[in-house]
């Protein structure tokens, strides 16, 4: 357990210093100096002290991020495992240990640099994949609305597979346990997608800043997913946008050139 809180401690300076560098424009990490001893000593010296806010929006977002990313692991790595008591069983611990270790794998995700190789892609067979898929991890009805003719965009597949996923999975924590609709069309020359839930929509404040990277309106949620996905999107030439549906739900929009 020792060792998965320590790489847990590791996984808080990781993210600052990812958010240091994507702000700065470095690749690096921490500057010199960062809180040395023990992982937890490191990670309540650098919550409490070691990164007093200052001026500027780079300084704000560390502060904030840290404070997500260290609730997040604490819910998800600290707990499970602390709680784990000396009467735990074999498949108990492993359960928890896969739990704590799963979480991590989380933050990973976010801190890899994909491969970007572009071709023409089917975007009816992608979303059929991933809408499989989720379906079957998340136990959550999809209604799909596909088009007859071919839907095409050059993207990444695996990529665009991800950055898909990611966007179910935020329609299905605030769209609560009602079904999820996916449509894929082509509209004046560019292929779309969107991904539209049955909760309340998106508030005020949600559609201003959901992405910016470590906002979330759920305690538990790390706030990458829609800025990750963003980013991914750009880099491939696409757009996402965001709105609310005048009958009800938020949707999610995605195009691409058509190819």
């Amino acid at each position: 357990m020792e060792i998965v809180i320590g790489v847990a401690a590791g996984a808080i300076l990781a993210i600052a210093g990812f958010i240091l560098g994507r702000s700065s424009g470095r690749s690096g990490g921490l500057a010199e100096g960062a809180p040395a001893g023990s992982p937890e000593a490191e990670l309540d010296s650098a919550l409490e002290h070691g990164w007093s806010p200052r001026e500027g929006e780079t300084d704000a977002a560390l502060v904030e991020g840290i404070g997500r990313v260290s609730a997040f692991l604490k819910t998800n790595v600290r707990k499970p495992l602390i709680e784990a008591g000396e009467a735990a069983g074999a498949d108990e611990l492993r359960e928890r240990i896969e739990h704590a270790l799963g979480a991590l794998s989380d933050i990973d995700f976010f801190l890899e640099e994909p491969s970007m190789r572009k071709s023409g892609q089917s975007l009816v067979s992608l979303v059929e994949h991933v809408a499989h898929e989720f379906s079957r991890d998340q136990d959550i009805r999809l209604q799909l609305q596909l088009a007859s003719d071919p839907v095409r965009a050059v993207v990444s597949g695996p990529v665009i597979m991800d950055v898909l996923y990611l966007i179910l999975h935020n329609a299905a924590r605030f769209g609560g346990d009602n079904t999820i609709d996916i449509a894929v069309q082509a509209i004046d020359g560019r292929s779309l997608i969107l991904v539209r839930d049955h909760g309340p929509g998106f508030s005020d404040e949600a559609l201003q800043r959901a992405f910016d990277p470590f906002y979330s309106t759920s305690p538990e949620g790390l706030g990458l997913g829609l800025p990750h996905a963003r980013r991914l999107i750009e880099q491939m030439g696409g757009q996402i946008e965001l709105r609310n549906v005048s009958d009800g739900g938020a949707e999610v929009g995605v195009s691409f050139p058509g190819s």
